[in-house]
């Protein structure tokens, strides 16, 4: 049984605009032992975590928000200085490690990671680029055995992000809105929520804005209008929250974007962490509770899993001018 399933890329095709559409698959990926030593210890993603990643569910072979992910994935290249992902390239690697897991598990994690490659200021660096291999590095997984989601609502801490709002525009080298693998922050920020207590944090700027969570986004709900962060303050742009928008479009709602002060935030009636294809409640927020509906839940995250949400999201975004 395979359930866990590695596949490491061809960086040289998968990044570019080369046509790959007659490279066998074989030269595109390699399914590889997921225990053996797999990438270069001299690798920037290990040296330095220069690189970028995106994650999803895999919920019964449908890859929730794809498109989304690799367009997202696109973008961060785009700030990272990467070469451009080549899209069709990467989904074949996608599908073929798909096709080989066969766990029973019906929402297995789907990660791609990608590091600008060997680091050529090392000896083993050099001479790969002397060789003509300055190629980003490229790996897929598909994991059944790890930490998986779970829709039991949580408790959640604010913490500040140590910025003010227009940091992003003031200082894009920063990388804000990139989904980079630089998240020693991240982890600090779940260490102290363990410290704490409580199962997650939202992050807010020192000028009093909602940003998002460590590897989440936020949603919070008043009346029948659901509103989270203008990804334009400098984070994430949410997969899965762009599905859950689409949702309560469905469903006759309303849904928008807002540069969020975080006391706003605070007054919701509900409020969500979204990430990975799955909606989570949030039952309390610095020790204030707040409504939990597990039926609405239940049926948004169901619409999401299905595919109904997928097409609508791909058009959801923020709109108009933003004001720093």
């Amino acid at each position: 049984m395979s359930s866990i399933v590695l596949g490491m890329g061809n960086g040289a095709v998968m990044f570019g605009d080369r046509d790959a559409s007659n490279v066998p698959d074989d030269d595109l990926i390699q399914l590889v032992n997921p225990a053996a030593v797999n990438i270069s210890a001299f690798d920037l993603s290990v040296l330095r975590g220069d690189g970028i990643f995106e994650a999803t569910t895999v919920f019964k072979g449908f890859p929730i928000s794809l498109e989304n992910h690799l367009r997202r994935l696109s973008d961060s290249a785009r700030l990272m200085d990467l070469p451009t992902p080549n899209i069709a390239a990467i989904t074949r690697g996608i599908e073929k490690v798909m096709s080989a897991y066969d766990d029973p598990e019906p929402a297995p994690l789907l990660r791609i990671i990608v590091s600008r490659g060997l680091d050529q200021e090392t000896g083993i660096g050099k001479a790969a680029a002397a060789s003509g291999n300055t190629a980003p590095t490229i790996f897929i997984f598909e994991d059944a055995k790890g930490a998986l989601h779970e829709t039991d609502p949580i408790s959640m801490a604010s913490m500040t992000r140590g910025y003010p709002s227009d940091i992003t525009a003031r200082a894009p080298w920063l990388l804000n809105g990139a989904k980079t693998l630089s998240y020693a922050f991240n982890c600090a920020v779940h260490r102290e929520c363990a410290r704490r207590g409580v199962g997650d944090a939202v992050l807010f700027s020192e000028d009093g804005y909602t940003l998002e969570c460590p590897n989440s986004s936020i949603v919070a709900r008043y009346g029948d209008t659901l509103v989270t962060p203008d990804p334009r303050i400098g984070i994430l742009h949410g997969t899965s929250q762009r599905e859950m928008f689409a949702w309560a479009l469905q469903e006759g709602q309303h849904a928008q974007y807002k540069k969020l002060p975080f006391a706003e935030l605070r007054e919701a009636d509900r409020l969500y962490m979204v990430h990975g294809g799955w909606v989570i409640p949030v039952n309390e927020l610095d020790g204030k509770a707040y409504a939990v509906d597990m039926a609405e839940i239940a049926a948004i995250n169901y619409a999401i899993h299905t595919g109904r949400t997928h097409d609508d999201a791909l058009g959801i975004g923020p709109v108009g001018n933003y004001d720093v």
